[in-house]
């Protein structure tokens, strides 16, 4: 298992809370490079890589950039948003036991096809801003995902129309 977080902060924090026995990769931000995703590319074939980035835009950009060369052979790790007290929100601010919960609670996009139209979604108002944060919630994804997004993650997490 092979977890990747942006940056050396979130490292410090998830050692401290697993020690040193835990394998970790940074991105580095947004500084993410074709050296990174070829690396996370090659050890993806015999580990398990959970993507757990910061509740923010970098973060869901570091994460669909991840998916997205990895073909979604991957894991993804949420933590809370709101959970989240002071001004920077990000993992290395997240308390003990909600990335403990994070980790515990993986979601896998396990399909490529498309499972809701979009006529569907529309149809159903989805993409409206109340009805997005309570799927958001149930599914454990980031409140403040875009309309497009939403769309894109319901069709590879399988959800029926």
């Amino acid at each position: 298992m092979i977890i990747v977080v942006e940056g050396k902060t979130d490292i410090e924090k998830l050692k401290s809370i697993y020690g040193n026995n835990i394998n970790i990769i940074s991105t580095n931000g947004l500084g993410i490079n074709i050296q990174i995703l070829n690396q996370l590319k090659e050890l993806s074939k015999n580990n398990k890589i959970i993507i757990f980035t910061d509740p923010d835009g970098p973060g869901l950009k570091i994460r669909e950039k991840i998916s997205d060369y990895l073909d979604n052979k991957c894991f993804h790790a949420f933590v809370d948003k709101k959970n989240i007290k002071g001004n920077k929100i990000g993992i290395a601010e997240a308390e003990k036991e909600d990335i403990k919960k994070a980790l515990e609670n993986l979601v896998e996009f396990t399909t490529t096809k498309q499972t809701i139209t979009l006529e569907e979604y529309i149809d159903s108002e989805m993409y409206v801003k109340k009805n997005r944060i309570k799927i958001c919630e149930k599914y454990g994804w980031p409140i403040d995902i875009n309309s497009k997004r939403l769309f894109k993650w319901l069709n590879m997490y399988g959800v029926k129309g």
